[in-house]
């Protein structure tokens, strides 16, 4: 007499003869740079409505967070304490209050900054206090404190979402004494950019063992000042020549671009730029799949520019920081003097 096996053994034999199949996860990166004090759309130096701002910015990440949750992550590459009258109001006028630079990034939930030239352009008293009023990692790791010899700035951090590792490396460019007294960066150094970058790229992965490689850059594609000691822009060279890196996010040059470059060792790694004045963000999407023992199998990384400029604002944003904007109106807004006579740019 033969005997059959039940339809429902036969089926849990086959699954646990086969492995499981790897599980997508996406998420969402977005990046900004370069703001510029641009924090809310109106142009207080030109007086009239401003396009772009993170007030849009804000609606488009309030959008994709619904649909990602934590898997959403937002990152700034520098130069956001300098431009609109916003942040001279409370670097100089108003120092002992609140950085407003500081309460956007808290308010919209950054995941990382890395600190811009710009930035270190306010001096040690403004940076150092908007630093420590920023709830998520300052990341510069070529800016080293010639007391210790280890970075002033955090180099890196660890993101982790879903099983996720996600290794953020932050770079300045090292040009900062072409154009900064000592007295702004007193005891601080910054490093060639390129070795930096190999330097830390392999610390990381030896101690972090992450699943994806992001830098954080604040300088820009190539060209600029290139001397003996310092290159400004060499980001395209970091891509080409330091492999590991699966993108990088920069800015500085003000000027939007998104590519793709083959590394020394084959492997590609997206370069993706938006700009400035918060008119366009980043957008990568990271697609990667776990096995069922939790390990990466394939990761994949697609970008776009993507412009906010005509977004609509963000209404709760607004009314959170209307206090900062009423306060920048007033002092731009005062009398400071009458003229008698006519004058010219001639004079």
């Amino acid at each position: 007499m033969t005997h059959f096996k039940p339809l429902t053994a036969i089926v849990s034999a086959l699954l646990l003869a086969q492995p499981l199949c790897a599980m997508p996860i996406e998420f969402r990166i977005i990046q900004t740079t370069d703001v510029h004090g641009s924090f809310f759309p109106y142009d207080f130096i030109n007086r009239k409505p401003q396009a772009g701002s993170l007030a849009r910015v804000s609606t488009y990440v309030k959008q994709l967070r619904e649909q990602y949750g934590d898997r959403l992550i937002l990152l700034d590459a520098g130069d956001i304490l300098q431009g609109q009258p916003t942040c001279y109001y409370c670097n100089y006028v108003k120092p002992e209050i609140p950085n407003v630079a500081a309460q956007v990034i808290n308010y919209m939930g950054y995941d990382a900054q890395t600190i811009g030239n710009h930035d270190i352009e306010t001096g040690h008293g403004v940076y150092d206090k908007w630093i420590g009023e920023t709830r998520c990692p300052m990341l510069g790791a070529n800016v080293i404190d010639t007391r210790t010899q280890q970075p002033y700035l955090k180099p890196y951090t660890i993101i982790e979402r879903s099983g996720v590792r996600i290794a953020v490396i932050g770079m300045l460019t090292d040009a900062i004494p072409c154009w900064l007294g000592e007295e702004l960066w007193q005891g601080l150094r910054f490093d060639d950019v390129v070795e930096s970058s190999r330097q830390w790229v392999a610390y990381v992965k030896e101690h972090e063992h992450p699943d994806v490689i992001v830098g954080l850059f604040h300088c820009g594609l190539e060209g600029g000042i290139a001397t003996d000691v310092y290159e400004e822009n060499p980001t395209l060279r970091v891509a080409k020549n330091v492999p590991g890196f699966d993108v990088i996010f920069y800015g500085h040059d003000h000027r939007t671009h998104q590519q793709v470059v083959t590394s020394a060792d084959g492997s590609e790694t997206l370069l993706l730029n938006p700009s400035s004045n918060a008119t366009y963000v980043c957008d990568a999407t990271l697609r990667v799949e776990i096995d069922d023992n939790g390990k990466v199998t394939n990761k994949k990384l697609l970008g776009k520019l993507q412009s906010v400029r005509d977004l609509d604002i963000d209404d709760q944003f607004m009314q959170h920081f209307q206090a900062s904007i009423d306060s920048t109106m007033a002092f731009v807004n005062r009398r400071i003097g009458t003229m008698t006579h006519t004058i010219y740019t001639r004079d």
